[in-house]
């Protein structure tokens, strides 16, 4: 959104509201309630001068049926088109979405097979990494591991444990802490492992705690989601085992054949993360195939080619 802003286009954010620290209480519910009327109010302001709305996550279409209504995009996500559009009960809303959709889009390369299942003609548009709003790389004086993701069957949930166990013992005695957030189904398991859990925190100070690792490590999916990009983007040395001819070019992450070579690639990086950071070079790799700039020229050529069929101005 920075990027498009700074090119003088008329394009708006509006965040979904999390709900989830409410309660269930009284006042917990009240403040939902105030909540939801604000966002609601807003969403509404907005889209009167839209001539489009991009809608992220696919279970959220029903915004295209409220009044102000306008042409809209659907832009997958993850869980969305790869587990709720299996989910009877989620699927006939999601399909109706890309069906109505001006265009879809989703979000990382594995989603293919399930993007073009809903809808063939889907685009992929890479996660645009904004450099400017990451911190410097500055490890903290005592050397840490950082899990960047939630503990759950999302993010790898066995694989991603066994690697946690793995790493706990290879760091026993080292002086290397190893950290993850306390977040998801499986973050008690993952704290009798030895991981030491960091409360969820916002974007700013979530960077930030990542900007202090000396190794992060990615999800145990195959795949880099945001915070891996954001971990690479930083410049901390990441590992992550990749399905391969997913992503384009020679990946600047840690990946290892097996999770015994990964558990020690970690560790070693870890104690010399400096050297780690040089020889992958990540930033060239980034810019190269996750720059927001040029992400904003394909939305821009999207967004062009839908107006023009709707009769509508950019």
């Amino acid at each position: 959104m920075r990027t498009a802003l700074a090119q003088g286009k008329p394009w708006s954010y509006l965040p979904a509201r999390d709900a989830s620290r409410d309660g269930n209480d009284l006042p917990g519910r009240l403040n939902r309630l105030r909540g939801v009327g604000g966002w609601t109010a807003k969403r509404w302001y907005l889209t009167l001068p839209a001539d489009l709305l991009h809608i992220h996550f696919g279970t959220r279409v029903d915004i295209a049926t409220r009044w102000p209504k306008r042409p809209f995009v659907v832009h997958f996500h993850g869980t969305d088109i790869r587990e709720f559009y299996q989910d009877p009960r989620q699927r006939a809303k999601i399909q109706w979405g890309a069906d109505t959709a001006q265009a879809v889009f989703y979000a990382t390369p594995d989603l293919a097979e399930y993007a073009l299942e809903a809808r063939p003609d889907a685009v992929y548009v890479p996660n645009p990494v904004d450099l400017a709003e990451l911190p410097a790389w500055a490890p903290s004086a005592e050397p840490r591991v950082a899990f960047a993701s939630r503990w759950g069957a999302a993010k790898g949930g066995a694989e991603q444990l066994e690697l946690a166990a793995k790493l706990s013992r290879a760091l026993a005695g080292t002086g290397v802490r190893l950290q993850g957030l306390d977040w998801g189904e499986n973050a008690a398991r993952a704290s009798e492992l030895g991981v030491e859990l960091i409360p969820t925190m916002g974007k700013t100070a979530y960077l930030g705690w990542l900007a202090q690792a000396h190794t992060v490590v990615g999800q145990s999916t195959g795949l880099l989601g945001m915070s891996e990009l954001q971990a690479i983007g930083i410049g901390v040395p990441t590992a992550a085992n990749l399905r391969p001819g997913l992503y384009p070019g020679v990946v600047p992450v840690i990946g290892t054949d097996t999770v015994n070579e990964q558990v020690d690639a970690i560790v070693a990086a870890a104690k010399d993360a400096a050297t780690t950071a040089a020889r992958l070079g990540a930033l060239s790799w980034i810019t190269e195939h996750h720059d927001p700039t040029k992400i904003v020229r394909l939305l821009s050529s999207s967004y062009a080619a839908i107006s023009l069929r709707e009769g509508r101005a950019d």
